[in-house]
């Protein structure tokens, strides 16, 4: 701060207490920000890329199957997988194997995903 103000007065900067505060504020936030970036980063790795994931698989299958499942009936219809965010990840419905009836139940779709992302990626 000493430093900082010398500065100012060497190039005749005037800064009021407001600024100074703003100023302040603004680098803090940066820090902040910054820390929690670095925090964070660790913990979103672990892609299926990586062999382990940070996350258990049967609680990303929940989530996944949950952002399907428009009517909430633990089946998931080729309209409700059209409607959702993965129409556009996926190639087609087909992808998640559907049943007889031509629906998806959750059950057998956690089980999929469980099996499928529990492999390390040597064997996926």
């Amino acid at each position: 701060m000493v430093r900082q103000r010398s500065m100012i007065r060497k190039y005749k900067i005037s800064v009021t207490n407001s600024t100074q505060r703003e100023i302040n504020k603004m680098l803090t936030r940066i820090i902040l920000a910054s820390a929690l970036f670095l925090i964070a980063t660790p913990a979103l790795a672990g892609g299926c890329g990586t062999g382990a994931h940070a996350q258990n698989p049967q609680e990303i299958a929940v989530k996944y199957f949950a952002q399907m499942d428009a009517n909430g009936d633990e089946v998931v219809t080729k309209d409700e997988f059209a409607a959702s965010p993965f129409s556009k990840i996926l190639k087609s419905f087909d992808v998640l194997q559907p049943n007889e009836d031509g629906v998806v139940e959750k059950k057998a779709f956690i089980e999929a995903f469980v099996k499928t992302h529990s492999k390390p990626a040597t064997e996926a």
